[in-house]
């Protein structure tokens, strides 16, 4: 990130003012927007349970039912998401850019990076420039294989 950092905004105190970063004429402003992914169960979590002494309740076995969120931040917005006046404007857009995913082999399949690449595209990049036009966007992704995917896009 050194070399985003002189043209990246900062954020101080309790109340996370922003302080703009010193740009020149011809610079703009970089945003960082980091991703991530990740699985919810139905059985997160139960690890304990209530039963009558001597007893014993039968464990389901496995996690149970399960759902996928992959989703966009940024620092000073929070998700990547248009805010009110932003869907007046472009109506067009997509006005969140996360996904959701019922994964497994009889539902929706499993994420891949194809379904990676259709949401920068179809989202993020859109939601992103509809709210941030001035700007250019640092795209952040964690260690997830499908991540090694690298494609060009050309707007």
């Amino acid at each position: 990130m050194d070399k985003y950092e002189p043209y990246m905004a900062s954020y101080e105190g309790e109340t996370m003012d922003k302080i703009l970063p010193n740009l020149q004429n011809s610079e703009k402003e970089h945003i960082l927007v980091t991703y991530d992914e990740c699985i919810f169960y139905s059985n997160d979590g139960k690890r304990g349970v209530w039963a009558k002494t001597g007893e014993l309740l039968l464990q389901k076995k496995g996690n149970g039912r399960s759902i996928m969120v992959s989703e966009f931040l940024i620092k000073a917005c929070g998700r990547l998401k248009l805010n009110a006046q932003t869907i007046e404007n472009y109506p067009n857009i997509p006005q969140e850019a996360h996904v959701y995913l019922i994964p497994g082999k009889n539902q929706e399949g499993y994420w891949t990076m194809n379904h990676l690449l259709e949401q920068v595209k179809l989202k993020a990049i859109l939601i992103f420039e509809a709210l941030f036009s001035t700007c250019i966007a640092v795209f952040a992704f964690d260690n997830n294989s499908n991540h090694a995917a690298f494609f060009q896009m050309h707007l």
